[in-house]
């Protein structure tokens, strides 16, 4: 395959370059080898990595802003004061607005405070001044963000006029002019060095309720009830942390391990009906079943219509109204299903029809597209072209955008450099939101390309494949896939286990599934299954008897009661 942009570039496999192993210990098993390869060296490491525990997790006093804005909270319901929880509408803010919902419910036994979730369509991301107004005639005195604000100064500005304590917990980058809110506390992981971890926004509010839990507790030690409030909620910060992508890391690798184990035995009624509504499995729960399935059914609403019915959910919803509201978000999500299908096909004509795969970058806009949607949409996009891909949607005179990234290259920092053209934006290095002028499309898009052309490497747009170690045939075993299996949750920062198999022989090859569109072959003495999704024209060129070198993931297979080990293929190459 050759990838063409001003250049030509030959792959090593047949769709993807293939980067070098690092060397490892070869009298090491493959479980261990990979966590070598991971920087996993000694056995204390390896122990601390495999089954870690929630006293593993960073503490509260290390985040920056945690312990005075838990103050600040405590004291203010202490005194009566009216408190509003300020939310964003993905799974990651309305996890986060739900964390402090409960810890301060438990902390006060009684309901938790009122919980705004903005409008996507009508007030778009973030705090804005006139939010502050209505709050003001709401007779709100504390406003404490969870997900958002760090760029929110003009709300800010307004509530320090309207006499309104603020406190902002966000994840996101600041202004680039380095401009901060006047409130009075923001906690924020990054705010002073880089932050051990890369939390989501529902890890900062874990981060502020625990620190909220001490205080209250007026201990280290927080009291019983509240720590069986914090235990509860591990599966809600996994749920954020995974949904959001934020790198599987330190902390957030522990929360999204506890919660996934928690997540079966929550007795969250919320949860439970959205887990027994999607069918979720009650054992052996991974990443992807909230990736896949919970994640999504509590972003539908948020996409299409009103969060707060996601959030109702997650805080106080009980018996037939929880399956039913979890009924109503199934629903939306499959209405948000089929508007992305379509998104997603308009897209990816255009980009044929306007050439637009030689580019750098993918920039496209259309009226009729759902701007709930475009995110999901332009990520899409990335897995066919692999360019970093920005889709708008129509506003009236503005265009509200979303964009998404490839690695290397940070799209903050693009919309930084181009923000002469922008009306606002915010995000991080892999994802951003943002709204332009209508008739500011054209200039904008000629600085994006004009930057992604002076700042995006050649080898930047080509699929990468990366293996962890170099594997024999006789190592890819059930038993290892199971071990390898430890090493999760998968996800960013943490992907799934990469091996690189060398001359394998092929002893059956044929193309399966609907219209033969995938690829399934058996390797080696014993007939290691391997499948190769959405390449089963590759069937035809290859043989039984040929060799090939197989870059894969390794993992179990569950068929009939019968679990064996099998590779799912990422690239490979004819010998």
């Amino acid at each position: 395959m050759i990838v063409k942009f001003g250049y030509d570039v030959a792959m090593q496999g047949l769709t993807r370059k293939w980067k070098t192993p690092p060397a490892t210990n070869p009298t090491h098993n493959l479980c261990d080898r990979i966590l070598e390869a991971r920087g996993i060296r000694t056995r204390s490491e390896y122990a601390a990595f495999l089954d870690p525990t929630l006293l593993q997790l960073d503490d509260p006093n290390e985040m920056p802003g945690a312990n005075e804005a838990a103050t600040i909270l405590a004291e203010a319901l202490r005194d009566g004061k009216k408190v509003l929880i300020f939310g964003d509408y993905d799974a990651d803010g309305i996890t986060a607005a739900s964390v402090l919902y409960h810890i301060i419910a438990a902390a006060t036994r009684r309901e938790g405070p009122t919980i705004y979730i903005p409008d996507r369509m009508d007030e778009g991301y973030g705090i804005q001044p006139e939010a502050i107004e209505k709050f003001s005639e709401m007779g709100v005195d504390l406003v404490i963000s969870v997900d958002c604000g760090i760029t929110a100064i003009e709300a800010a500005n307004r509530a320090v006029e309207l006499g309104i304590t603020l406190i902002i917990t966000d994840h996101h980058k600041p202004s680039d002019d380095g401009q901060l809110p006047n409130c009075a506390a923001i906690v924020h992981p990054g705010m002073n060095t880089e932050p051990t971890t890369p939390f989501a926004g529902v890890g900062v509010a874990y981060q502020v309720a625990w620190a909220f839990a001490r205080v209250w507790s007026d201990s280290p030690t927080v009291n019983k009830r509240l720590k069986q409030a914090l235990l509860d909620m591990v599966p809600l910060v996994a749920i954020g942390t995974i949904a959001d992508m934020v790198p599987l890391v330190n902390s957030n690798r522990i929360f999204a391990r506890w919660g996934l184990q928690l997540l079966p035995i929550t007795t969250n009624p919320g949860l439970r009906a959205i887990m027994k509504e999607l069918d979720t499995p009650l054992q052996k729960l991974n990443a992807a079943h909230v990736s896949f399935g919970i994640a999504p059914l509590i972003n539908a609403v948020g996409r299409l219509s009103q969060a707060a019915e996601a959030v109702d959910l997650l805080t106080h919803l009980e018996g037939d109204l929880a399956t039913g509201a979890a009924r109503h978000l199934a629903k939306k999500n499959r209405e948000r299903q089929t508007v992305q299908r379509d998104i997603i096909s308009d897209a990816l004509e255009q980009i044929e029809e306007k050439q637009l795969a030689v580019q750098p970058i993918i920039i496209l806009q259309d009226d009729d597209w759902a701007r709930g949607v475009v995110g999901v949409a332009a990520g899409k996009c990335i897995e066919t072209h692999y360019r970093p891909t920005i889709l708008f949607a129509r506003d009236g005179d503005e265009l509200v955008g979303s964009a998404r990234s490839i690695s290397g290259f940070s799209i903050f920092d693009a919309l930084s450099a181009c923000a002469e053209h922008i009306v606002k934006f915010g995000g991080h290095d892999m994802a951003a939101g943002l709204t332009i002028r209508r008739d500011a499309f054209d200039a904008f898009v000629d600085a994006m390309t004009t930057y992604a052309k002076q700042t995006i490497t050649q080898e930047q747009l080509i699929r990468t494949a990366k293996p962890d170690v170099i594997a024999d045939l006789h190592e890819l075993t059930h038993t290892a896939a199971v071990d390898i299996e430890k090493i999760g949750p998968f996800g960013m920062g943490n992907p799934m286990p990469v091996v690189q198999v060398m001359n394998a022989k092929i002893t059956d090859v044929r193309a399966m599934g609907n219209k033969g569109a995938h690829l399934s072959m058996k390797v080696g003495k014993k007939g290691l299954r391997c499948i190769w999704w959405g390449h089963g024209d590759c069937a035809e060129r290859l043989a039984s008897g040929s060799r090939v070198d197989i870059v894969a993931k390794i993992k179990t297979n569950e068929f009939r009661g019968h679990s064996s080990a099998e590779l799912d293929i990422i690239d490979l190459r004819v010998i």
